[in-house]
Parts: structure tokens; C-alpha cells; sequence
């Protein structure tokens, strides 16, 4: 069973990570975009496997953080994070909550290059639609619509 200190040890060394990840992230869903817009569905597919997998560590990371804090007797959110960090001496919450201030700066920022993405996404599905179904009317399929 690990030490109070060596839990909070490892949770800001959690964070660290968490925020070089998170900037991986964010390169890579930028990375994500530009493969969108060249349609690249090949690039894509195997962008997105190793995407996925790094989302996966991070749901992970963030999880053992959550257990690490309710092990130390803190909710196992932000709010808790932000109870463990006011409990610290001043010297080290300052550093504390820089680190952590920083990643979720880096988390906001990889959410909003994420819903960009979705944008773009939407958008080529509905030009696709309508490339597909002209009018908007999509019960009738082309053979529907010929006359003899």
C-alpha cells in the first residue's frame, strides 16, 4: 500500500503526463482534420486506430487519478483535486496548481479542436446527402424517378 506522499507524488506525475498526452492529442486530431479534408479514408482508418488508443490511456490515467484521490479521502474530480491541492504547502500547491491549471487548458483546447472535427464531419455527411438525394426528397431512389 502505497504512502499518502507517494500518492500525491504519483498523481502530479500523472498530470505531467497526462498534459504531454493531451498535447499528443490534440496534434493528432489536427492531424485527423487534414486527413478528413483530403478525404484520406485509408489514412484515416489507421490514424484513428492509434487515436483510440491514445484516448483509451488517457480515460485510463484519468481514472487511476480519481482512485488515487479517493484513496486520500477527496472526491475523485476536479473538485477533489482542487481540495488536495489546498491542503498542500503553499510552495508546492503553487506548482501544483500551475500543472494542473495547464491541463485543462490543454484538455478545453484538444474538446475544441475535437468539435471542430465533428463540424467538418457533418458537414461532408450532408453534402454527401444532398449529392445523393437532390431536393432533399430521399424516398425515391433514381430508379424510382425515370420515365420510359
Amino acid at each position: 500500500m502505497p504512502s499518502k506522499r507517494e500518492l500525491v507524488q504519483a498523481i502530479v506525475r500523472g498530470i505531467k503526463q497526462d498534459t504531454e498526452s493531451y498535447k499528443q492529442l490534440k496534434k493528432l486530431l489536427n492531424r485527423q482534420r487534414e486527413l478528413m479534408q483530403c478525404r484520406d479514408n485509408r489514412g484515416l482508418n489507421l490514424h484513428n486506430k492509434l487515436q483510440s488508443s491514445l484516448c483509451e490511456d488517457l480515460m485510463y490515467k484519468a481514472d487511476l487519478r480519481r482512485q488515487m484521490l479517493e484513496s486520500l479521502g477527496f472526491a475523485g474530480n476536479a473538485s477533489g483535486m482542487q481540495s488536495l491541492i489546498n491542503k498542500m504547502p503553499p510552495a508546492s500547491a503553487g506548482q501544483v496548481t500551475l500543472l494542473w491549471q495547464n491541463l485543462l487548458i490543454t484538455v478545453k483546447e484538444s474538446q475544441q479542436v475535437n468539435e471542430a472535427n465533428g463540424k467538418l464531419l457533418v458537414a461532408q455527411q450532408e453534402v454527401i446527402s444532398q449529392l445523393l438525394h437532390p431536393g432533399g426528397d430521399n424516398k425515391f431512389d433514381y430508379g424510382a424517378m425515370r420515365t420510359l
